[in-house]
């Protein structure tokens, strides 16, 4: 890190080291241009990060899927670094049901599954008419199954159904499989990453336009650049982290409102074998009328359970604390074994993207009304200050694909 001077330190300044920037850096550099990655954490990837349960058992706490493989770059890049690839359910409606004290019959699984994929038709239907309410405004929520389908929502949209937009749930595009990286696609993104790079611990604190250069200041040090790629999360930005001089224009600030950071809570259990083989490969449980819970089961054969909590049960168990959450989740598991059981839980991994400083959330929806804010929020300003991320990407949202397309994308405008 330099301190800074009359003369360019760096053409291009890119700011975070997630996948966006690492992107970005790897373009910047294969078309010669002088720049520096900034990330103010201590390491690099952002929310594609891995922890290990135990050792050879990875879990991704963030992002945990290679969406739409057909189009994927992380696809080849995983062949390039050798990794794994796994073919997993994630359509998690097709599992098994625990409604009180039973297990459903197939015949009530399958009319869940009707009623589901009607959702989303009603959702379509909106959004071809421009209809951009809620999601909550435009389902049916009188079914029985709307419990459910509330939970599985939440699980991909990161918000609960009355906070989103029909045309933002209706805009993603899917092509393909998705796969899961056996070593963790955290771990994948940061083998990808290494050869790149960085300045760690290095936090923007402002970024001054006002002059001939843009001076951007960070915890260490000042630098002059040419122009910026901002690929920090709506979250941090909304949190006004970074000062802005002049301060962003109103329509910017407008889409960063727009798209604010949902709440997604990623649980790993490791559990005593023999109970595990006793349950489901996927299986939801719920109890009277408490909202449901959805398990993943020995997810790529490994010994543990997976839970994915989002919206306001995944924010509720965030701040709850770990005790609290892995209380909920074990009731919710003895419901099934029976009353009298008592799995010991001796590894376990919570995530928390909500209160992790540089991230503030796990990814972007868009409020109602708002659907049309990403395109906004990926403008650039005066052609100096460009912006990527998943939150700018209007088909591939809250997707590594997404947040490596939008920086290519900002790039090919410098």
């Amino acid at each position: 890190m330099t301190t800074g001077n009359k003369s360019l330190d760096a053409d291009i300044a890119v700011i975070g080291a997630g996948v966006a920037g690492l992107t970005a850096a790897r373009q910047l550099r294969s078309q010669g241009k002088s720049f520096v990655l900034l990330e103010a954490s201590h390491r690099i990837g952002g929310r594609a990060y891995t922890e290990n349960l135990q050792p050879g058992v990875p879990f991704d706490l963030g992002a945990h899927w290679i969406h739409s493989d057909e189009i994927n770059p992380f696809t080849q890049i995983a062949q390039q670094l050798g990794a794994v690839l796994k073919t997993e359910r994630e359509h998690y409606v097709a599992g098994d049901y625990f409604e009180d004290d039973h297990w459903l019959s197939n015949s009530a699984r399958a009319d869940f599954v009707g009623y589901f994929e009607k959702q989303f038709q009603r959702i379509g239907a909106a959004a071809n008419n421009g209809d951009d309410r809620a999601v909550l405004e435009v389902i049916d929520n009188d079914s029985r199954w709307a419990p459910y389908f509330y939970l599985f929502f939440a699980q991909n949209y990161v918000c609960d159904v009355d906070m989103i937009s029909a045309c933002d749930a209706a805009a993603y595009v899917e092509q393909g499989r998705d796969l899961a990286v056996a070593s963790g696609l955290g771990n994948l993104v940061t083998a990808w990453g290494n050869d790149v790079p960085v300045s760690l611990n290095s936090a923007v604190a402002e970024i001054d336009t006002t002059g001939p250069h843009i001076k951007v200041t960070t915890s260490r040090g000042m630098l002059n650049v040419s122009k910026v790629i901002l690929t920090v999360s709506t979250g941090v930005l909304a949190n006004r982290q970074i000062r802005f001089l002049p301060e962003l224009p109103d329509w910017k600030l407008d889409a960063i409102r727009n798209l604010p950071m949902g709440s997604c809570t990623r649980v790993a259990l490791g559990i005593e074998a023999p109970i595990l083989h006793e349950l489901p490969v996927e299986f939801t449980v719920r109890r009277g009328n408490d909202e449901p819970v959805h398990f993943r089961n020995r997810s790529g054969g490994q010994d543990y359970l997976e839970i994915t909590a989002g919206g306001r049960l995944g924010e509720w168990m965030e701040k709850s604390g770990e005790g609290a959450t892995l209380d909920f989740i074990l009731d919710r598991l003895r419901h099934v074994l029976g009353n009298s059981a008592r799995p010991t839980v001796p590894r376990k991994i919570v995530s928390a993207w909500d209160g992790d400083e540089w991230t503030r959330g796990s990814y972007s929806y868009a409020i109602p009304g708002g659907h049309a804010q990403r395109r906004r929020l990926a403008e650039a300003i005066d052609d100096r200050i460009f912006f990527a991320g998943e939150a700018t990407s209007t088909d591939y949202y809250a997707t590594v694909h997404g947040a490596s397309f939008s920086a290519k994308q900002a790039v090919s405008l410098l």
